[in-house]
């Protein structure tokens, strides 16, 4: 009998204790063990000892791309499969393992053998690694006005809102190596054995009021964006440190700042054919 742990966060704006009972049920009606519950943050994030120690075969994570990204981090090593489930705003990792299917389905897929291990291509560089993709430049202030926005913390907004601006338009742009246009953020991801590099930029009030909402709708590459480079490495330059969201987590890179493409080490299970 395999013994599955399901991860969450109840701070998730997608957060739902009704579908983590379901996905209890699913396990259990598909002959596994579904052993513990861990519910963030009220339970701290286990690490790869602890699942070890309890013999654990699959951690699903039904959470955002930041705490996904911190838990492969932890469990740097370990022999088990993680299965990623749809739990945060846009979702691309479960998407590109699972399509749109729903977390019980995937589940029940899991456990009936119609599902294999995959390495997800990731980013590395600046001493960080992304499993979705790294936003490199001052447009990243915009995650404190989405952030805000989920919380409905209006009086948070009003600080945060002409901070975003002031940053989009008068921060350090980011340059790719070798190029000399600049832009408010580079986006890249990995695609594939190779990185894709896109640039965000906002030159005028229209292409702001863009970026904004494209921000706060969860996916800011729907904003005026435009692919730069596609390759193996990836240079990102600045005339300060760069910031960066990783996975959409606030962290700080040295400039220039240079990303490759990269494998995962852990298994993730993926229902998708191929």
């Amino acid at each position: 009998m395999k013994k599955l742990w399901l991860l969450s966060n109840s701070n998730s704006g997608s957060y739902d204790a009704a579908l983590c009972a379901r996905i209890g049920d699913t396990v259990a009606a598909n002959g596994a063990a579904f052993d513990r519950s861990i519910t963030l943050p009220d339970d701290d994030l286990p690490d790869r000892a602890e699942i070890e120690a309890a013999g654990v075969d699959i951690l699903a994570i039904l959470t955002g791309d930041g705490t996904i990204n911190a838990m492969v981090n932890r469990l740097e090593g370990w022999g088990g499969q993680v299965l990623i489930l749809p739990g945060g705003t846009m979702n691309l990792l479960s998407k590109a393992l699972h399509g749109d299917e729903v977390a019980p389905l995937i589940v029940e897929r899991t456990l009936n053998n119609h599902a294999h291990d995959t390495a997800l291509p990731v980013v590395e560089g600046c001493g960080h690694r992304a499993l979705v993709g790294v936003i490199a430049g001052p447009t990243a202030a915009w995650v404190d006005v989405r952030e805000d926005m989920r919380a409905l913390d209006i009086f948070s907004l009003a600080a945060t809102v002409p901070g975003a601006i002031a940053q989009t338009f008068r921060g350090d742009m980011v340059r790719l190596a070798g190029q000399s246009e600049d832009y408010q953020a580079i986006y890249i991801q990995p695609v594939g054995d190779m990185l894709e590099a896109i640039g965000i930029r906002a030159q005028n009030a229209a292409e702001l009021v863009q970026h904004g909402i494209a921000w706060l709708s969860g996916d800011f590459r729907k904003g005026p964006a435009e692919v730069l480079a596609t390759g193996p490495v990836v240079t990102v330059e600045c005339d300060s440190d760069i910031g960066l969201l990783v996975d959409g987590e606030k962290r700080e890179g040295a400039h220039p700042c240079t990303f490759e493409a990269g494998k995962s080490r852990l298994r993730f299970i993926k229902t998708l054919p191929g």
